[in-house]
């Protein structure tokens, strides 16, 4: 069996940027008492980038989406980059007669 945390029961001590579950800009918080002791968090940045990890306490969980919202744009940033660059690859394929579909 887990507990689910949600913003009220993390009270006072959780930033208010981390307490936003908001359909426009897409970040959610999750945080799950395992039976194991452990903790799982779940998060959605603003862009919709999902990752779920681990954490021995909360206040570690807190750190991890401190860490993990403020890296947002630059991962946006990143992503966009490469699909660019995977983009561009393609082109360059189909003008040499490679075909990927």
């Amino acid at each position: 069996m887990c507990k689910v945390y949600d913003a009220i029961s993390l009270g006072g001590s959780t930033p208010p940027t981390l307490l936003k579950n908001t359909i426009m800009n897409k970040e959610k918080i999750i945080i799950k008492a395992l039976d194991s002791g452990w903790y799982k968090l779940e998060l959605t940045d603003k862009y919709g980038t999902y990752v779920g990890v681990c954490e021995q306490t909360l206040e570690d969980c807190i750190k991890y989406a401190k860490y993990y919202f403020s890296g947002a744009d630059e991962r946006k940033r990143k992503n966009d980059s490469w699909g660019e660059c995977v983009k561009q690859l393609v082109e360059e394929d189909r003008k040499a007669g490679r075909s990927w579909e």
